[in-house]
């Protein structure tokens, strides 16, 4: 996030980020933590992006239902000792996981020639409005 905040463009926007994505060769990587030990945590509340980032990259990776957001034990999670902290409602949510799978269908895709995503789910989802 600091990367794409110094960046002069959108094209050293690409260098910094898409091409460390590129170079270990998955999209899983770059959700992954990096270092050893102890995880550490920020004091600073995040953003509303930083945390419809965060909601999605974890919606996605642990395979939970856009509605989790909406859970009662969820908000409470998540605004105990932040009271007004930020959270996306389940279609924001939606709008924001379907969002980044176009944005990561359309890299895949640049300049392939063959065809991709000929069956009926795929193409629906694609097209799909949320």
């Amino acid at each position: 996030m600091m990367a794409a905040d110094s960046a002069a463009n959108a094209n050293d926007i690409h260098t910094f980020i898409v091409d460390g994505i590129l170079k270990n060769g998955s999209i899983m990587d770059s959700f992954e933590r990096k270092g050893k030990g102890k995880r550490s945590y920020s004091t600073c509340p995040l953003t509303h992006t930083e945390t419809k980032a965060e909601i999605v990259r974890w919606v996605c990776v642990n395979l939970r239902p856009f509605d989790i957001v909406a859970d009662e034990g969820f908000e409470f999670l998540m605004k105990t000792g932040q009271p007004e902290l930020y959270i996306p409602s389940p279609i924001t949510v939606a709008c924001d996981v379907q969002l980044v799978l176009r944005s990561f269908v359309n890299f895949v895709t640049q300049g392939y020639k063959g065809t991709i995503g000929s069956s009926r789910e795929f193409q629906h989802l694609m097209t799909k409005e949320v």
